[in-house]
């Protein structure tokens, strides 16, 4: 009876170590000790590549909506303002599109890879 309480205990550790060896929280715990920020599990997660790839929709039509408003307000003091606006949008864009290694690659095709002033 001993003998298979102790079979059982060795094989429940082996399991434990096994399953935390190959977690993500593992993952995640080891990262930061070793301080390695280039990990696949964050390179991979599911989550940030769905908010990458929303946010450069959502970024590309805010700046085109913000051109729009540009042109409207030509000649008019609200202008300058809205014409640094959407500078300031479009190198916050230009610069993920460059992240290739973390949210740049996430980039849907059908959407530029720069964008000019």
């Amino acid at each position: 009876m001993k003998k298979a309480l102790l079979i059982i205990a060795i094989i429940a550790v082996f399991a434990a170590v096994v399953y935390l060896t190959y977690s993500v929280t593992f993952a995640k715990w080891h990262a930061r000790r070793i301080n390695d920020i280039s990990q696949e599990y964050r390179i991979q997660d599911a989550g940030k590549r769905i908010a990458g790839y929303e946010w450069f929709y959502a970024q590309y039509h805010e700046i085109e909506a913000t051109r729009v408003k540009a042109d409207l307000a030509k000649g008019t003091f609200e202008e300058t303002g809205i014409r640094q606006v959407l500078a300031s949008m479009i190198a916050e864009y230009n610069a993920k599109a460059d992240s290739i290694k973390t949210v740049g690659q996430w980039r849907a095709s059908d959407l530029p890879d720069h964008i000019n002033y």
